[in-house]
């Protein structure tokens, strides 16, 4: 499929890497060969990528834990201001292919709404916001979490910009991996850890009520949903409210009815066929958007996945491609990225299924260019 949309992709500045050494995930060669480099860069190898992957837009945001990691406040604030200012100059080199996430402090709650309104009107090239899972403070063990009531005044900004936010797993804090995660190191991250905590954390936003008080606020989150999609009957049987009467959601709502008009997904690091389509019979096709998760994921792995490995409609295939990003963040579809929606054929899905630069030959079945031998 031509004209993807990738929505989780990381970025980097090396003020990132002093509180929180990203290489320490894996050893040099083991993602991608360098991955601090592939980090680094946005208009090399990365692009180069895009073009033979079939991918037309990349939505770039700063690496993990970001400012969240910073538990001293002002450097939290000081760390996102010069991501933004950073990252804005190098998605206005090619707007048409790269857009940004707003990075934010969340130690005050205001103070992440001004640089988010900062963002969104003086600077150019965002379209959504990301956020590192809980803030980490004081110690570097206290963790702040946004179903607070005094982030209302953060997400009320969110809504008023028509920003997207994106959360985001990040690594346990020192007490909790101690505790927790020093004897199984293997679990703590991608494997099962990030999914866990960003999981809680994200109901934790849709159970105080948030997407009630903000019915136009948008929240997205990557990893097929981070385990969600599948336990959905369970959250929502448990959830029972004669046994949790003052609990903020709606009280004639489930969570499955906020996906695809306030809840949405992405593909981000997990190609599976059969999560995906577990996915979209659980929440539906119009709430999972495409992305790769690149560079922690391979760019023509993600890509291959998709492209041969989804036996879904053409329809789908685009939207969840595609076009399901521009409803979700509009503003790539304002004239700084202009992209528009797209249909089947416009991104080479469907037709007779011959390799491009055959059109207009005599088909023999639709899949194969021969009647006796097999050619494709």
């Amino acid at each position: 499929m031509y004209g993807k949309i990738a929505l989780e992709e990381a970025w980097a500045i090396e003020e990132n890497f002093k509180a929180y050494d990203v290489s320490s995930l894996a050893p040099k060669g083991v993602i991608g060969g360098d991955l601090i480099a592939n980090l680094l860069d946005a208009h090399g190898t990365r692009l180069q990528q895009m073009d033979e992957n079939g991918v037309d837009m990349m939505v770039l945001s700063l690496s993990s834990p970001g400012p969240q990691g910073q538990a001293d406040p002002a450097e939290a604030a000081k760390l996102a201001t010069l991501a933004n200012d950073r990252l804005s100059d190098e998605v206005m080199k090619n707007p048409k292919r790269f857009a940004g996430m707003v990075s934010v402090s969340m130690h005050d709650p205001a103070q992440a709404g001004q640089e988010l309104r900062r963002c969104f009107t003086e600077k150019k090239g965002f379209v959504g916001c990301i956020i590192n899972d809980y803030q980490s403070a004081g110690d570097g063990n206290t963790m702040l979490f946004y179903d607070d009531p005094k982030y209302d005044e953060f997400w009320k900004v969110a809504e008023e910009m028509d920003c997207p936010v994106y959360l985001h797993p990040r690594a346990a804090t020192p007490l909790i991996h101690e505790q927790m995660w020093k004897g199984r190191p293997w679990l703590e991250f991608s494997a099962l850890g990030y999914a866990h905590r960003v999981g809680m954390h994200f109901l934790g936003i849709v159970t105080a009520g948030v997407l009630d008080r903000f019915p136009k606020l948008k929240l997205v989150i990557g990893h097929m949903g981070e385990h969600i999609p599948y336990d959905l009957y369970r959250i929502d049987h448990k959830l029972n409210r004669a046994r949790f009467p003052n609990m903020p959601m709606r009280k004639d709502r489930l969570i499955r009815d906020y996906f695809g008009t306030q809840l949405f997904i992405t593909t981000s690091g997990h190609f599976s066929t059969p999560a995906l389509l577990c996915a979209m019979q659980e929440i539906g096709a119009r709430s999972i958007m495409f992305s790769i998760d690149y560079p922690f994921e391979s760019i023509p792995n993600g890509c291959v996945w998709y492209d041969e490995h989804v036996p879904i409609s053409g329809h789908d295939l685009v939207d969840i491609g595609r076009n399901n990003a521009l409803s979700v963040f509009s503003k790539l579809t304002n004239e700084v990225h202009g992209l528009e929606t797209k249909s089947p054929p416009d991104c080479g899905v469907g037709g007779l299924g011959l390799r491009k630069g055959y059109e207009g030959e005599r088909e023999y079945g639709l899949y194969n260019r021969d009647w006796s031998q097999r050619r494709r």
